[in-house]
């Protein structure tokens, strides 16, 4: 008699890519998105110092959503997020709404690339992504003068805080998913 290895079955998505997202209840349709607005009101909150340690909480939380169920938003989501993010934090115009497009179609390219993900490809994206978007976000708004490699280094602080903290706001995320598809 010959064993025969047990493999679990293959994790499937809640809602396909292609699928219509109409029948879910409003509350799991508006929750992403009401979690994403009210965590880039938090970076309006008033701290001084001189150096930048504050995450864009916005963005890590647009890109725990996006890592965690994938089929929930397109790439062109990124577009209207960013806006509302540019304009509750006063940012220069389209600085997220580019930054976070351009991020969310690179999740869009990995997602066809990849059969599975795990934990930590989900934090390498995250890093990946964290620090593309800084990147990026620092070449529009210093347009690549003299002072950029001072703006990078004056940047790493936050850069690493968002990195270490994604795994924290993508816990939350899960528990926020857990209830909104909780019928």
């Amino acid at each position: 008699m010959a064993l025969i290895p047990v493999t679990p079955p293959a994790a499937k998505p809640i809602i396909a890519k292609d699928q219509d997202l109409g029948f879910l209840p409003i509350k799991a349709k508006i929750t992403p998105i009401i979690m994403v607005l009210l965590a880039s009101l938090l970076e309006t909150e008033p701290f001084v110092g001189v150096l930048s340690f504050w995450p864009s909480l916005g963005f890590l939380t647009a890109l725990g959503w996006r890592l965690l169920r994938p089929e929930l938003w397109q790439a062109w989501m990124g577009l209207p997020l960013g806006m509302a993010n540019d304009i509750i934090n006063g940012q220069p115009p389209a600085t997220s709404m580019i930054t976070w497009t351009a991020c969310f179609l690179m999740m869009d390219i990995v997602d066809n690339r990849l059969v599975w993900r795990n934990y930590w490809q989900d934090w390498i994206l995250a890093t990946v992504a964290v620090f593309c978007s800084s990147l990026l976000a620092l070449c529009m708004s210093c347009g690549l003068k003299g002072h950029f490699a001072i703006a990078l280094v004056a940047d790493m602080p936050r850069i690493l805080v968002s990195i270490l903290l994604f795994p924290v706001v993508e816990f939350f995320c899960s528990l926020v998913d857990r209830w909104r598809l909780a019928l």
